[in-house]
């Protein structure tokens, strides 16, 4: 398996950083969903950068097998209450949109005051159902990627930079 570095720790950094503060300039307290596995590392840069009161729990879904999408399944809810709250789901990549969608949805049954959604990646090329992200990282073209949290079959989480990852 090989791998094409497209964003580099440098700049991945220096965008995380620039989002924090657009979006810590939007709440006075915040609680931000971070959907697991993908988003682990964008959500802790991101929230350690904010100088405001943030709560951070997690969501893991499942809809991925390898490079193919699956069927969806919670495997595990959020902790919080989010009644009447400002809440931002952070997630890893916005693709087909169909992951992102189902979580909003639940999250919207909760009640919060507020919702709005952050993807580190956008490949608008892929979406087929209709939603945007409020606040993007960076977006790319229809590449399968790995590093910064997003992985296939487990490889490349580690990774510090974004790579296109050649199957």
């Amino acid at each position: 398996m090989r791998i094409k570095p497209i964003i580099n720790s440098f700049d991945l950094q220096k965008r995380v950083l620039e989002l924090s503060k657009e979006i810590e300039k939007d709440y006075e307290e915040l609680y931000i969903i971070g959907l697991l596995n993908g988003a682990f590392m964008f959500v802790g840069d991101l929230a350690r950068h904010m100088n405001k009161n943030v709560y951070i729990d997690f969501m893991k879904v499942s809809s991925y097998t390898g490079d193919k999408s699956s069927h969806f399944n919670v495997v595990c809810d959020i902790n919080i209450n989010i009644k009447d709250k400002d809440v931002i789901i952070v997630d890893d990549i916005l693709d087909t949109g169909k992951t992102l969608s189902k979580v909003k949805e639940i999250i919207l049954s909760k009640n919060p005051k507020s919702l709005k959604l952050c993807t580190l990646l956008d490949k608008p090329s892929r979406r087929e159902v209709d939603i945007r992200a409020d606040y993007v990282g960076f977006e790319i073209e229809d590449r399968f990627v790995v590093g910064y949290g997003l992985d296939y079959n487990g490889f490349g989480r580690n990774l510090n930079f974004i790579a296109e990852i050649e199957l």
